[in-house]
C-alpha cells in the first residue's frame, strides 16, 4: 500500500483528471489505458497564486497533468455512429465494469481508470469493487473501501457511484462538466483550501524534483 494523498491534492488532481477526459471525450477520443503510469505532472514556473485558482489563469495554467502513451487509443471519427466496443483491456485493476460482465462499452474504459486513480490518491491502494443490491431491484456498483468521516465524503461518494454506474455508452462529457465544476466549487469557495493547496504543490514539487 502506497502513502494517501491530503485530500486537497486528491480534489486538485482529480478536477485535472476530470477536465482531461472531458476534453478527450468531446471531440470522441478514448484514451484507452489511463492510469497512473501514463501521467506525468507538469509544475508551474512561476509561484501559483491564489487569486488565479478558479480561472486558472496565470501559473495554474501551467500546473497539471499531461497524458501520455497512446497505443491503445480509440478515434470514434474513424468508426460507425454508435460503435460500442466488446474487447478486454486484460489491465489488472483497469477492467471497467462493462469488461468485467462482458458487456459493450465506450468511454467507460476511460471513466473506470479515472476511479482507480482517484481511489490510488485517497487510499492508496488499488480499488476494489462490490455490486450491491438496490431497493428497487436493480444493481448499483461502489468501492469496498470506505471513505473517512472527515473527507468531503458527499463529493467523493457523487463521483464513484456516477462514474461506476454509467447506464449509456453514449456522450459522458455533460457528466464530466457537472463532476468537475462541483469540485471546483467546493475548493474555490474555500480560500484556506487554495492555500493550503498552493503550499501542498510546493513540497510535492520539491520532494520530487529532488528524488
Amino acid at each position: 500500500m502506497q502513502k494517501a494523498m491530503e485530500e486537497v491534492l486528491c480534489i486538485y488532481y482529480t478536477i485535472e483528471l476530470l477536465r482531461m477526459l472531458e476534453i478527450l471525450h468531446s471531440v470522441g477520443i478514448i484514451h484507452g489505458d489511463f492510469k497512473p503510469d501514463n501521467l506525468l505532472v507538469r509544475y508551474a514556473r512561476e509561484d501559483l497564486t491564489e487569486d488565479t485558482f478558479s480561472s486558472r489563469t496565470g501559473p495554474w495554467r501551467d500546473q497539471g497533468l499531461c497524458l501520455v502513451d497512446w497505443g491503445k487509443g480509440i478515434d470514434l471519427s474513424l468508426f460507425p455512429a454508435g460503435v460500442e466496443f466488446h474487447g478486454d483491456c486484460r489491465t489488472s485493476g483497469f477492467r471497467c465494469v462493462e469488461m468485467q460482465e462482458s458487456r459493450t462499452w465506450t468511454y467507460q474504459v476511460d471513466t473506470y481508470g479515472l476511479c482507480v486513480i482517484v481511489h490510488m490518491m485517497l487510499h492508496g491502494s488499488y480499488m476494489s469493487i462490490e455490486k450491491k443490491v438496490k431497493p428497487d431491484g436493480s444493481h448499483h456498483y461502489q468501492p469496498k473501501s470506505p471513505f473517512k468521516r472527515y473527507w468531503n465524503v458527499d463529493l467523493w461518494k457523487n463521483l464513484f457511484s456516477a462514474l461506476l454506474n454509467v447506464q449509456s455508452n453514449g456522450s459522458d462529457v455533460p457528466l464530466l462538466q457537472s463532476l468537475r465544476r462541483s469540485f471546483e466549487e467546493y475548493i474555490g469557495r474555500n480560500q484556506q483550501l487554495i492555500n493550503k493547496l498552493k503550499h501542498l504543490l510546493v513540497k510535492q514539487k520539491a520532494s520530487l524534483c529532488s528524488a
